[in-house]
Order: C-alpha cells, then structure tokens, then sequence
C-alpha cells in the first residue's frame, strides 16, 4: 500500500495556489458589520487567503464576492458569491491591525448578471449598506 502513497513533505495543500491580488468584498454572518472590502491574496479550488483589519477567529462564518479567475475554474472569469468559514488566522505584525485570514469555501453560486449582488446567493442576508 505504501507504495501508491507519495509523501507529502512540508506542503499539505491538497489544492494548487494562485497568487491573485485582487479586491474583494466580504460579509461577516450574524454581525451587524456593514459589508467589507479587502484584498485577496491568493486563491485555490478549495479556499482564499486575504488580509484584513477585522477581529476575526477560526471558525468565522463569513460571505464572501470575489471574481474567480479563469486559472482556477477553467471558464471565464466570472463573479462568485460563497458561503466560506476561517480556518487560519495570522496575526499581523506588532504595530500592524491587519490579519491574514485563510478561508475554506463551503458552497459557491456562480453569478449570472453583469454585476454581482449578495443578494443573488442562496441563503445570503438582503442588501447591506456599505
């Protein structure tokens, strides 16, 4: 059996990175929190990773709008809304606010329309003022 089995040395990542800086906007579920823009810093089938000033801890239910880029899906870039929750939380520096925070993506809808609205995804809260 061992030998059908490749080591996976330091790298656990069962889905290839893409480093993608790009804007994105997120939600925090059950938070009276308007909706956030941040950066991504990389994305994969399975997750993002992105910085932001927010408290947030592993376990984080958050929404979030990104566009996934071709590279990833293997279709045209399109708008997506997901239903992701934290599972890596990076403190930043010692004068910095800003955390790295890694996010698995539970389920994802593919938008349709010319510009994404949250309220398009299922289960997601209705409109947010920004």
């Amino acid at each position: 059996m061992e030998r059908f089995v490749e080591p996976l040395g330091s790298e656990r990542r069962l889905a290839e990175r893409h480093a993608v800086k790009t804007p994105l906007r997120l939600r925090v579920r059950q938070s009276n929190l308007c909706e956030q823009r941040v950066e991504l810093e990389n994305v994969s089938r399975r997750g993002v990773f992105f910085t932001t000033d927010l408290q947030l801890s592993e376990g984080a239910m958050l929404d979030l709008l990104l566009e996934m880029p071709e590279a990833i899906t293997g279709m045209p870039a399109a708008d997506s809304i997901c239903l992701v929750h934290s599972v890596r939380v990076e403190p930043g520096a010692a004068l910095s606010r800003t955390s790295g925070i890694g996010v698995e993506i539970d389920f994802y809808v593919v938008s349709h329309v010319a510009t994404a609205r949250w309220e398009l995804g299922p289960g997601m809260r209705g409109l947010v003022s920004p």
